[in-house]
C-alpha cells in the first residue's frame, strides 16, 4: 500500500475539505498536529495486543465522516496507518488514504500545536438543513428515537436542546454517551426496543427525531408523545425499483407514504421531500408540526 507524504496532499480532496484523523497517542496530537486534522488515537499498546480491537475502538463509523466523503488518516507509524486505512477499506469505506507526516518535512503553516477541537461527523443532513423549522431549545426536550451513534442526539445538545438519546443496543448508547462527552455536552441515554408495544418514552416532547429508523407504529404513535406544536422529523430510505444498497423493502418508505403517516388533519407540514441522500440512495423527509387543537 502507497502511503502519501506532504508532497501528495495539496490536491487531495480530503485534506482540501479537512477531512483528516491524527491516529497518533493524544499527547502527541497535542504537542503538534497537521493543521486542523481530529484527534483519533490508536493506542500503541493496545494496538500490538489486537490490532482489530483497537482500530474498532478507535474509528467508529458514528466519529468519521460520511462513507461516500474521502477520509484521510495521518500518523508518523507506516504499519498502523497502513493497518488502519486496510480495516476501513474492507467495511466498505472506499475513500480512504493513509499519509506519514512528519514535522520536519511540514509546509510553512501546515502543522499546529494545542487540543484540536474539530470532528469529522456531521449530522444528518437533512435534520441540519431544516435547523431553522425546529422549535427553539427552550419550548421543551427533545428525543431522538433510534439514536444510534448519537451524531444527531449530541448536535441537538450543542444547539442547547434537553436531549433523550434511545436505542436498543448498549454499545451505540455507549458511543452516544462519548460523542457527548467529547463535545462536553449532557445528553440522557435509553436503552429500549422501539419496535416493542408502549416502548417509546411517554414525553410530552417538543421535538421527536427518527433518522433511518422506520417503525411505522411509532411513528403513528406520535401525535401522543408530541406536545401540541411540538415537531416531529423523519428522514430514512425510500424504496425505488431497481435501487441498489437498500434494505427490506419494509425498512423503506413507500412514494408518498410519509404524508399518510402525518396526515394534515393532525399536522402541519413544514417540509417535505422525496429525493437522494447524498451517498445516492432514494430517501425521503418529514419535518411535521403537530396541530394545536382546542383543549390542548
Amino acid at each position: 500500500m502507497k502511503l502519501l507524504s506532504w508532497h501528495d496532499l495539496g490536491t487531495h480532496p480530503a485534506w482540501q475539505a479537512g477531512d483528516v484523523a491524527d491516529l497518533r497517542p493524544a499527547a502527541a496530537h497535542r504537542a503538534g498536529h497537521p493543521r486542523g486534522a481530529a484527534s483519533l488515537p490508536i493506542e500503541t499498546e493496545a494496538f500490538a495486543a489486537d490490532a482489530g480491537t483497537a482500530l474498532a475502538a478507535a474509528l467508529p463509523s458514528a466519529l468519521l465522516p460520511p462513507r461516500h466523503l474521502p477520509l484521510l488518516l495521518v500518523g508518523d507509524e507506516p504499519g498502523v496507518v497502513a493497518a488502519a486505512v486496510r480495516w476501513l477499506r474492507d467495511r466498505g469505506r472506499e475513500l480512504v488514504d493513509g499519509a506519514v507526516l512528519q514535522e520536519r518535512e511540514a509546509p510553512p503553516g501546515a502543522w499546529e500545536a494545542g487540543a484540536a477541537g474539530r470532528v469529522l461527523w456531521r449530522p444528518n443532513p437533512f435534520l441540519a438543513a431544516h435547523a431553522d423549522l425546529l422549535p427553539e431549545p427552550g419550548a421543551g426536550p427533545a428525543v431522538d428515537l433510534g439514536c444510534g451513534g448519537g451524531r444527531e442526539a449530541v448536535w441537538l445538545a450543542g444547539r442547547g436542546y434537553d436531549v433523550t438519546a434511545v436505542d436498543h443496543l448498549p454499545d451505540a448508547l455507549a458511543l452516544c454517551e462519548r460523542l457527548a462527552r467529547e463535545r462536553g455536552v449532557a445528553v440522557r441515554a435509553l436503552q429500549r426496543d422501539l419496535t416493542a408495544r408502549d416502548a417509546a418514552p411517554a414525553g410530552p416532547w417538543s421535538l421527536a427525531v427518527a433518522l433511518r429508523f422506520l417503525h411505522r407504529p411509532l411513528l403513528a404513535a406520535l401525535p401522543e408523545l408530541l406536545a401540541p406544536g411540538g415537531v416531529a422529523v423523519v428522514r430514512t430510505f425510500r424504496f425505488e425499483p431497481g435501487a441498489a444498497r437498500l434494505p427490506k423493502r419494509r425498512y423503506c418508505l413507500e412514494a408518498g407514504e410519509l404524508l399518510e403517516l402525518f396526515p394534515a388533519s393532525r399536522f402541519d407540514i413544514l417540509a417535505h421531500v422525496e429525493d437522494r441522500d447524498p451517498d445516492g440512495r432514494p430517501a425521503a423527509g418529514v419535518v411535521a408540526r403537530l396541530r394545536v387543537t382546542r383543549g390542548s
